[in-house]
Order: C-alpha cells, then sequence, then structure tokens
C-alpha cells in the first residue's frame, strides 16, 4: 500500500499584515458621475429594489409570504411577492417612534407600505430576516437621499 508524501511548510518566514489595508479597484467610466457615491454602502437601496417614477421604491420579496385575511365578513387569501415602499412623512415618523421598540419594525414597514398594522404585523412574523432588512435599507435610503420624484416644492 502507498503512502501518501508528507509536505512540510515552513511557515516563519511569512508574515501577515493584518492592518495592510486590501484595495480593490473598480472600473470607472469617466464620462459619467456616479451621484451615489456620497452614499453610504448601507444606505443604498437593495439591487433588486426598483425605484419608481413617483417616489416610491417597489421591493420584490426574496421569499414571498402567503397570509389569510378577513376584512368585512370575507376570508381571502394574500401573497406578498412584492411591497411597494413610500417616503415617510413627519407623522409617520412620530408614530413608528412612539411604537414599543420591539414593534417598530412592524410600524415602519405598515407605514411605508400602506399597510394595516394588523397585516403587517403578522407579515413582519412571517417574513425573511434578508426580506426585513431590505426593507430597512430602503428606509435608510430614504433617508439620506431626499426627494427624488422629479417635482419641484
Amino acid at each position: 500500500m502507498k503512502t501518501p508524501k508528507e509536505t512540510n511548510i515552513d511557515l516563519s518566514e511569512t508574515v501577515v499584515d493584518e492592518e495592510e489595508a486590501v484595495v480593490e479597484t473598480a472600473e470607472v467610466d469617466s464620462d459619467i458621475v456616479d451621484e451615489d457615491m456620497d452614499i453610504a454602502p448601507e444606505d443604498r437601496l437593495p439591487s433588486r429594489a426598483i425605484r419608481n417614477a413617483d417616489g416610491s421604491v417597489t421591493l420584490p420579496l426574496k421569499y414571498p409570504q402567503t397570509m389569510r385575511t378577513k376584512k368585512n365578513g370575507k376570508v381571502s387569501e394574500r401573497k406578498f411577492e412584492k411591497l411597494v415602499l413610500h417616503r415617510l412623512s413627519g407623522k409617520d415618523r412620530r408614530i413608528i417612534s412612539s411604537a414599543s421598540e420591539e414593534m417598530m419594525v412592524a410600524t415602519a414597514m405598515a407605514r411605508m407600505a400602506r399597510l394595516n398594522q394588523a397585516v403587517a404585523n403578522r407579515l413582519e412574523e412571517l417574513m425573511d430576516v434578508s426580506d426585513i432588512n431590505a426593507v430597512g435599507q430602503v428606509l435608510a435610503n430614504f433617508s439620506s437621499t431626499g426627494l427624488k420624484t422629479g417635482k419641484r416644492e
């Protein structure tokens, strides 16, 4: 029976500088001015998000959710494959900040998606954390970019 050859590697001469920054260079088109460079990476829209002409953002969910709801005595099944998230007003901010800490995410989602609070509460319970985090990224983007509907005020 053959035995594998033993290889001895001497790492005593290898030095790794853990403080050395790794710089990745991106290809830049000098004819394009990237205005998003001022936005922190964590405040940028998720790549799957679609900015709408009215300033809202359509966020397709990676993990769609289905729930049964009852309205006017009628039970129906609703499938959430995407959320249309709208910019928040001062009133929305007050409502969100007055919610308990454990309800803030669902309250913010209800206000942004213009959902009934009970529906948003249940949807947030069902949603995958990656989709919840993406909703948070949209909120952060709204806070960092200002109104972009093309309308003058």
